[in-house]
Formats: structure tokens, sequence, C-alpha cells
């Protein structure tokens, strides 16, 4: 593995192409201790103008390159039936082993929704031990382990920070797994493809510090907190570990728990100004707040888990 050079590999449609430069802005910017860094992106209908401003992110730094990977030729593959909207741009990240280089044996995926905080030299070199992807877990219920046939005393993990072997994903046709898994459920797996990704490498993951991958929910509740609301009953990162991620995360990635996102009106992160201060060096820079759509009940729930007590 060359220590002077990083593969890292986005996926978004026109929706989240601001959310995705404020992170490869970030990702730059704070990873200039590589001399390359090689930056795919999964393009599921991109407008030429987002594209541009992605383009020209890449002038403002040396050593960065991006190449883009049209999605249309494999979202056909994808036989889903989704009860609820989302993005199906989520879903192209399992099928990577055919999109990347042959040569290529190590990438790191990211969501949209992250801002680069630090380094990611020590992420890039760290042992997987054998196993196909690094991963940092996350909290869910015992409903949705369930439905994946995960028991609950096992770990889950949140798939917006993934790194990769690519080598062992290919030797294993995870893509392929991946593809079996979401036909065995009738095209509706439980939390999308992150679930999909948790059914596959049930037993195949390495954990990792939590700050590389510091999610929401850990801004509001705390460790006996967790466990209580999801009835987590898996072995989960301590108080000190989850405290030192908070205040020192390497990749900050903001999922909507008991909040909305930065660019959202009303967002509570107590981070959220970082993705702006990212923003405002972007060609995003005269962006706005959008307006928070949520459902007022959803909105009142969120604001129960945040201020009232357990």
């Amino acid at each position: 593995m060359n220590d002077s050079e990083i593969n890292v590999i986005y996926s978004s449609d026109d929706n989240y192409a601001q959310h995705m430069g404020v992170s490869i802005w970030s990702l730059v910017e704070q990873n200039q201790d590589f001399k390359i860094i090689n930056i795919y992106i999964i393009d599921n209908h991109i407008s030429m103008n987002n594209k541009a401003k992605i383009e020209q992110i890449v002038t403002a730094f040396s050593g960065v390159k991006i190449v883009w990977i049209p999605f249309i030729k494999y979202e056909e593959k994808l036989k889903l039936d989704m009860p609820w909207s989302i993005s199906i741009s989520a879903y192209a990240r399992l099928f990577i082993e055919q999109m990347l280089p042959e040569t290529m044996n190590r990438v790191i995926y990211l969501d949209c929704d992250t801002v680069i905080c630090d380094s990611l030299h020590q992420l890039w070199q760290f042992n997987l031990n054998g196993k196909t992807v690094g991963v940092v877990q996350d909290t869910v219920g015992a409903t949705a382990k369930e439905k994946l046939g995960i028991p609950n005393e096992d770990k889950y993990f949140n798939s917006g920070m993934l790194l990769i072997d690519l080598d062992a994903w290919r030797v294993k046709q995870v893509s392929k797994k991946c593809l079996e898994l979401i036909e065995n459920y009738n095209g509706n797996v439980c939390h999308h493809d992150q679930g999909v990704l948790n059914g596959v490498f049930k037993e195949d993951k390495c954990f990792l510090p939590m700050r590389y991958n510091t999610i929401t929910v850990h801004y509001f509740l705390n460790l006996y907190q967790i466990r209580k609301y999801y009835e987590e009953y898996a072995p989960f990162y301590s108080e000190e570990e989850i405290e030192e991620a908070k205040s020192a995360p390497a990749i900050l990635h903001f999922t909507p728990s008991f909040t909305s996102r930065p660019w959202i009106k009303g967002c509570q992160h107590p981070l959220r100004q970082k993705y702006w201060d990212v923003l405002k060096k972007t060609p995003w820079s005269e962006a706005k707040p959008q307006k928070n759509t949520t459902k007022w009940y959803v909105r009142l729930l969120e604001w129960r888990y945040r201020v009232l007590p357990f």
C-alpha cells in the first residue's frame, strides 16, 4: 500500500452535490500530507453545473484527481421495492468492485454528509486483520437486527465510512452477495443499503475507532441513554472513547438523529458551523439554509429526546 497516495469514493445525485462538494473540500484540505488524492465519484445524474463546481475544487489544490463513474449502467441491476423515498445513489457502493481499477487494492468510501476534520493517514494505514471492511459501530434497535438475522448481542455498523480491502471484496464476490440478499428480501431490506452491508458482513468486519465516523446521536445521548433508547445489548464504545471522538472527530458524519442536517434551518447539532465554515470556501459559498420540511410531530419527538430526561 502506497502511503503517499489515497483513494476515496463518493456517490451522489444532484440533490447532494453541494454537500459532497463540502466533504471533498474538507477531505483535500485536511490531507495535504498525501502527494496524490484520487477521488472517484459515482454520478447519479449530477448536473453539468454542479460537476463544474466539483472540478473547480480540484483546481484549488495540487495532486488531486477526480474520476466520474456513471451509475446508470449499474442501476438496472438493482431490484428494489422501497416503501419510502431514498436516493438510489446510496446503493451504488455495492458495485465498487466493478467500478474501480482492478489494480486498486484499497479505497475509503464516504457518504456525502461528512466533513473531514483531520488527516486520514492513520485510517488509510489501518490493519484490517484479514477482514474485508473497516467500520465504526452504530446504534440500532433489536428489531432492525432481527430483520437482518443479526443477534441483538452482535454489533451493527454505520456504512457512511467504509475502509475497504478491494482484493478481498473481489475474491469474496461481495457485490453478488449483496444483490442476492436484496433479492431474498424481495427488494425491501431494513435500513436499505446499510442493512444489506450489515447482512453480508456479519463476520467479515473490523471495528475502527469512533472518531473515523462520528455520527450525530452521540452529541445528544450518552451511553446509558443509547442503551436504553435502542435497547442495545451489544458491546459498545466506552464513555471515554465516545467523548474523545466527539471532541476530536476525524470524520464528522451529519446523520439525521434527533435534529436536522446543518444545511437545514433550525439544526441543533453543536458542530453544525463546521459545515458552513467549509462551504464558504467552495463554489457554493452563497448557499443559504434550506427550509425544514420535517413533519411537526417528528420535530416534537426530536425536541423531547434532546431536552427532556429519559
